[in-house]
Formats: structure tokens, C-alpha cells, sequence
């Protein structure tokens, strides 16, 4: 039997885990040992420790950076993640080199970890790194820009690759390593494994031998219970606390559609008075793969998950992301042609006529479909079979 180190350093909500989940009970069940450390032990019971794996608290940079240098790649992830810092990296290290002595993995597994990789680096203990594309960035000689269609910042990547490195050979040499001759050598010898369909790529030139196909936790929730009637069925995955929330909703009601909304954190007299008629709120979260099935329209903040088990069901799709790497993903989606996209601070925005344009316009749908049928065959369910087999090919049995 050997062990495996599964690590979660950055990034929120349960993506995260989900994914290292499918990739631990398949590797249970071909023999081995996992460890799970997580970043949020708040998610941790639910998930991962009544499924019978221990965990551990994973180490993180708790410092929040203010007036953050202009960077920007994946570098400006680092830098928030404490990279910038030599001495709190060089401590974040020594933390990360302590729970490996005491786990002693036969095979570290990170998502969204990078200071996990830099501190396993030279130790002769194989790393894999699984998540999307967004957390395992393209690296050549530099990480691409992430507004890869933008030249001015593709000229500014070696710059932002730069400002970082330098904090971080400071870190190694305080630890007596070795420097990076590159800060996209962090995943030089690194097995990465990107859970993805090639057209939510958040970088179109993503290679298609690192995809290894999409997971997220599609039978977990409430079956789904639409308001009756005859409209358009539309799910609604977004925060209450987005700038349009209203605005939006009201456009649902005024649409005629028939709209089953999951908005987390939203006040139960709140969903009392937006809902009723052919809306209903739902305070828990949804099957996904359920309300995607019936849903001719979904509305999300452009997370990976959602936009995925989406896709792979045909709905069109609009999308209100909140951050870089959401809209990175929400560019795919209107480049795709099956969904439209409504940019951070964007004023004014008729989200009746969009659901219209969504709803009645054949093009849209017509995408929807094609790409769906492009993956027929894709089971998430089976991504976790795929990623086990492919770590325990790295394991040195």
C-alpha cells in the first residue's frame, strides 16, 4: 500500500474537494492510503471525513495583500497566495516540509497548491497537479497572459513572471534550495492533469493530452421541483449579493419563464417575497445533474462546475462573473456561441432582453446542442477512474 498526500492550498467553495474526492476513493479502492490536508476545515466533515479519510489543516497565507502590483498571469495568483513575501514564503515552506514529514506521501497530489509543489520540489517524491485550467496554467518560458486576447498584456507577462521570481529564489536561498531558473519551472516535472472539456479551456491553446475530462459533484443535493406552467425552464446559480440580483430576478419573473433559483445566503423572508408564481427559491443546493437535464436556460457566475455540467447537457447559458477567472471562462462561453456574458460593473444592463435574445434565438441553442453532442459519450463519474489510473502510474510500486 502507499501514501498519498491530497493538498488544497488556494481557491474557495467545494470544487476543490470534490475533485480530490473522486480521485481518493478510486485510489482506496486500488489499495493505497490517503491524506486529505484542506485549506477550509469548515467544509471538511461533510465531504471528506464521513467518507472515512483523515485530515489535516493545510498551511495558508492569511496576510491579505493591499495595493497589489500590476501582474498579469499566474504570477498575480502567487503573489496573492504570499509569493511576494520571501520570509513568509520561506515560513509557508518549512510548514508545508513539516506535514510531509509527518504524512511521509509516497505521492503528493495538490489542487490549486502551488506553494505545496515549490516546497516538495528536489525531495524525490513524485507530484501531480489536477484542477482546471486556470489553476494549471499553460508554462513555457513565461505563464500567458491571462487576458490572452489583450497583445498589450501578452507583452507584460515576462515582467510579471519576474516581479515574482525574485521574492521566491530570496525564499529558497533563506532555505538553502536550490533557485528556479523560471517561475513556470514551479511545474517542471509535475504530472498535471487538467479537468476539463477542451471548449472551457480558460486558455484556448491548452494542450489536449493534460485534459483528462470534467468533474464536479453532480448527485449531491435536492432533486429539482420546477414551478408549474408551460414557460421556459431557467436555473439560477448565483449569489445575492451580485450587484443585479434584483434586477435580474425581476427580469425572470417578467419573462414568463419558469424559474428555480439557488441563492446561497439568501434571507428565507427574502425568498418568500421574490419568489411565488413561476418562481421558486431554494435555500439548499440542487442535483446538478437533475436541474441541468430540465433546464432549457442556466444563469451562474461562470464557475467551472456549473458551466460544465451545463454544456454537457445542451442549455445555453448566461453567465455574471465576479472575477478573472470566471470571466476567463464566461469569454469561452460567448466565444463558443451558446451563452451570453454580462461583465463586472457593466451599468444598466436590460437582462430582459438578454433572457429573450437566450430563449428565443435559435443560434444559441443550436451551439448548446452541437457541443453537448461533441461529449456524449463523457461521464464525470468516470474522470476519478481516469485521474486515479493516471497517479497511480506515478507511484513507484
Amino acid at each position: 500500500m502507499s501514501r498519498v498526500l491530497m493538498c488544497w492550498e488556494l481557491g474557495a467553495n467545494m470544487g476543490h474537494i470534490d475533485r480530490m474526492l473522486v480521485c481518493a476513493r478510486a485510489l482506496r479502492l486500488r489499495g493505497h492510503e490517503v491524506t486529505f490536508a484542506v485549506k477550509d476545515l469548515s467544509r471538511a466533515h461533510g465531504r471528506v471525513v464521513s467518507d472515512g479519510f483523515a485530515v489535516l489543516q493545510s498551511p495558508v497565507w492569511l496576510p491579505r495583500m493591499v495595493n497589489a502590483p500590476r501582474l498579469v498571469n499566474f504570477s498575480a495568483v502567487l503573489a496573492a497566495a504570499g509569493w511576494l513575501d520571501a520570509n513568509g514564503l520561506a515560513g509557508l515552506i518549512s510548514a508545508w516540509r513539516s506535514l510531509f514529514s509527518l504524512c511521509c506521501p509516497d505521492l503528493l497530489v495538490v489542487d490549486h497548491g502551488p506553494t505545496a509543489i515549490l516546497a516538495m520540489r528536489g525531495r524525490n517524491v513524485p507530484v501531480a497537479a489536477i484542477g482546471n485550467c486556470f489553476e494549471l496554467p499553460p508554462h513555457g518560458e513565461v505563464f500567458p497572459a491571462m487576458n490572452y486576447w489583450d497583445s498589450g498584456d501578452a507583452a507584460e507577462c515576462a515582467r510579471s513572471d519576474a516581479r515574482v521570481l525574485a521574492p521566491v529564489n530570496q525564499a529558497l536561498a533563506l532555505l538553502g534550495d536550490a533557485p528556479l531558473p523560471r517561475l513556470t519551472c514551479l511545474f517542471e516535472g509535475v504530472r498535471c492533469l487538467a479537468a476539463s472539456l477542451p471548449e472551457l479551456t480558460h486558455y484556448p491553446d491548452y494542450r489536449s493530452s493534460d485534459l483528462v475530462g470534467p468533474v464536479y459533484a453532480g448527485d449531491i443535493g435536492l432533486p429539482p421541483d420546477w414551478p408549474d406552467g408551460n414557460g421556459a425552464r431557467v436555473f439560477a446559480y448565483l449569489s445575492p449579493e451580485h450587484a443585479d440580483f434584483n434586477a435580474l430576478m425581476e427580469a425572470l419573473r417578467q419573462s414568463g419563464a419558469r424559474a428555480l433559483v439557488h441563492a446561497k445566503g439568501l434571507a428565507p423572508e427574502a425568498g418568500r417575497r421574490l419568489g411565488g408564481g413561476s418562481m421558486r427559491f431554494e435555500s439548499s443546493p440542487l442535483r446538478m445533474d437533475a436541474v441541468v437535464r430540465d433546464a432549457d436556460l442556466v444563469i451562474s457566475h461562470a464557475s467551472m462546475g456549473t458551466v460544465t455540467a451545463a454544456a454537457l447537457a445542451g442549455c445555453v447559458q448566461l453567465v455574471l462573473p465576479n472575477h478573472m477567472e470566471q470571466y476567463m471562462v464566461a469569454r469561452r462561453v460567448v466565444d463558443g456561441g451558446f451563452g451570453l456574458a454580462v461583465v463586472p460593473g457593466a451599468k444598466g444592463t436590460d437582462y430582459l432582453h438578454l433572457l429573450r435574445r437566450l430563449l428565443e434565438e435559435p443560434s444559441f441553442a443550436q451551439s448548446a446542442a452541437k457541443l453537448a453532442e461533441r461529449h456524449v459519450d463523457v461521464d464525470p463519474s468516470r474522470t476519478g477512474d481516469r485521474l486515479a489510473a493516471e497517479l497511480q502510474g506515478l507511484l513507484k510500486l
